[in-house]
Order: C-alpha cells, then sequence, then structure tokens
C-alpha cells in the first residue's frame, strides 16, 4: 500500500489561484457613477454594458463618455462596412426636403438590403437629414434654379450634426448591420427666388422616423416658374405644384414638353404617356398642360413648369439572387 505525503495531498486538492494581475481592461476609475450612467442613457441609449464601459474608460465625465460612444460605433460601423460593402444594396428608401419659403427643394435615394432596414426608424431619419443636407447645393439665384444633380461624394462630405454625411451612414451601417449606399441626390430651386419659383415634393409609401423624418418607395419634385404678386398667389401654385408632384410619381413622364419629346427622336410611348404637359391631369380639369392655362388667367400671369424629377428606390439596381435561410443567417451575423 502506497501513501502519499500530507504536503504533497495538500499540494494536490488545494484550489490553484489565478495570479494578482488582471487581464480586464484597465480603467481610470473603478466604479460607475450611477447618476451619470443614467444621464448618458438619455442622451445616448447604448446598451448598458457600452454605456458602463464609457463611464469607466472617461472617469464618469459624461461629454467625454459621449465622445467616446461616438469613436467607437464609428469602429464598430467601418469594421461592419467593410465586411458588407459587396452586398448589393436595392431595396431603400426616397426622401424629399422642401424648404420653407417653397423655394427650393432637395431629393435623395438611400439604398440599402431589405425592405426591414429600409422602414427602420434611424433608416428612415437618416434618409430625410441627407435630404436637408442638400440644400447646401441649392442655386443663389433664380436663374441657376433648373433641377441639378448632386454627386453623391460631395453630399457625403456634407456634415450632420458635427459629423460628415459619410460617417453617419457608416455608423448606421453598424448599429443596422447592412449595406447602406447614398445612391443619388438632385436639387431644384433657389431660396431667394421667392417672386419667381414655386416648389413642392411628395412622396409615395411614406414612413415616419422617430425624429420627424420621413422616407418612401417612389418621390418626386416639381417646381414652376411665375411672376408671383401676392401670398394668394403663392398658395394658388404650391396647391398646383403639391399635385403635379404626385402626379410625377404616378404617372411617371419623361419630359415636360412636347419640344423636348420630339427632340428626344422616335419614341415607343404615345406623349400622353410620357410627356407631363400632354398627361391628363390626376385631378381632373383637362391635360396639365390646360390646367396651366387656367391658372395662368386666374393668377394673371403665365405659369411654367421648370423642373421635375422622380425617383423610384432601386430603380436600375440588378437584385442579387434571394440567398437560401442558411445563407441569411450567416450573412446577419457576419
Amino acid at each position: 500500500m502506497s501513501f502519499i505525503s500530507l504536503s504533497v495531498r495538500r499540494s494536490i486538492l488545494a484550489p490553484r489561484l489565478r495570479p494578482t494581475a488582471t487581464l480586464a481592461r484597465a480603467y481610470t476609475t473603478a466604479k460607475v457613477d450611477i447618476k451619470a450612467l443614467k444621464k448618458l442613457r438619455t442622451l445616448n441609449p447604448v446598451a448598458m454594458s457600452k454605456a458602463k464601459e464609457a463611464l469607466l474608460s472617461c472617469d464618469n465625465d459624461i461629454t467625454r463618455a459621449l465622445a467616446w460612444l461616438e469613436e467607437d460605433a464609428l469602429k464598430a460601423g467601418a469594421k461592419k462596412a467593410d465586411k458588407v460593402k459587396d452586398r448589393v444594396a436595392s431595396e431603400g428608401a426616397v426622401s424629399v426636403f422642401v424648404n420653407e419659403s417653397l423655394t427650393a427643394a432637395t431629393i435623395v435615394e438611400l439604398g440599402c438590403e431589405t425592405d426591414f432596414v429600409a422602414r427602420n426608424a434611424s433608416f428612415v431619419d437618416l434618409a430625410a437629414e441627407i435630404a436637408q443636407a442638400g440644400m447646401g447645393f441649392a442655386s443663389t439665384s433664380a436663374e441657376g434654379a433648373v433641377l441639378a444633380g448632386i454627386e453623391a461624394h460631395d453630399l457625403a462630405a456634407k456634415m450632420l450634426d458635427g459629423r460628415t454625411v459619410s460617417d453617419t451612414i457608416t455608423e448606421t451601417i453598424g448599429r443596422l448591420g447592412e449595406n447602406i449606399v447614398l445612391r443619388r441626390a438632385a436639387v431644384v430651386g433657389a431660396p431667394s427666388a421667392a417672386e419667381s419659383i414655386v416648389v413642392s415634393g411628395y412622396v409615395h409609401g411614406s414612413v415616419k422616423g422617430s425624429a420627424g423624418g420621413s422616407a418612401g418607395k417612389i418621390g418626386g419634385l416639381v417646381a414652376v416658374t411665375s411672376s408671383i404678386k401676392s401670398d394668394a398667389h403663392r398658395s394658388t401654385l404650391s396647391q398646383l405644384t403639391r399635385r403635379l408632384a404626385q402626379q410625377v410619381v404616378g404617372y411617371g413622364p419623361r419630359f415636360t414638353t412636347m419640344e423636348e419629346y420630339q427632340k428626344a427622336g422616335e419614341q415607343a410611348e404615345a406623349p400622353d404617356a410620357v410627356v407631363l404637359e400632354e398627361q391628363q391631369f390626376l385631378f381632373g380639369g383637362g391635360s396639365v398642360k390646360e390646367v396651366l392655362a387656367k391658372i395662368s388667367k386666374e393668377i394673371g400671369a403665365p405659369v411654367e413648369i421648370l423642373s421635375f424629377v422622380r425617383y423610384e428606390r432601386g430603380e436600375g439596381v440588378e437584385k442579387a439572387d434571394k440567398p437560401d435561410f442558411a445563407e441569411e443567417v450567416r450573412q446577419q451575423l457576419a
């Protein structure tokens, strides 16, 4: 019979203690201030664990913790964006912004991968905020107020609440987990053209965001020009442009006048299908051209359509084959 010495037995049975050094992250403070935690999550409703990490890293300083959270979110977004950058963003939303004086407006299309994200409040608000940022590209005079495209990379450099549009998109990718692409944008009108231009917009299938923004599947803008002599004239033209924007969204014209149609050469479709002025007005009263003539007589000044534009989400984007369920799950977890 063999025996194990008492000292050896104690050595075997005694629990192995970890070294006193810890592998945990070194924080500037050891305890989270509960009041600071509550206020931080009110200002930025992140997960409890993330809010605690921010405060521990910033010695419970709320201002520094907010900056820490923004930087952390941007890093996470950039990492996620790199993973999903090759995915096709064939869904998304269209948003329009019209200034208070109804003299200038913008339209943007923001792409994403699924309709689920396209209807997410954060995504909708982002599209609306980008549309508003596009007003920085509006003409400074009535002479340059015709419709103009905005380069995506120029709009991406605009600021939104202290960050660029590009950084805000990247951070949103990190939170929503899908590829998000600023596909296109345009602006029409001029803020200073109150005596000659009225602009309006319309979005079909509009979804409201949590911060007051809205976006939908199809959007349109219409600008008319006239000699505006009174608030009554402006009110009449405001109603007209709103209805014309609905006409553009609903009927999808490609030309404003017969002259434009004829210059484009032979067309497969009849003028009353693709020429805005030749279409029957959605709200009755004859063709759009006839309605313009009636309103011109009513206000005592010619009314002409200056520009219009129509965006439909995913237009021209080739949709990828839908992955099987297992692949879809893998993509969501990536």
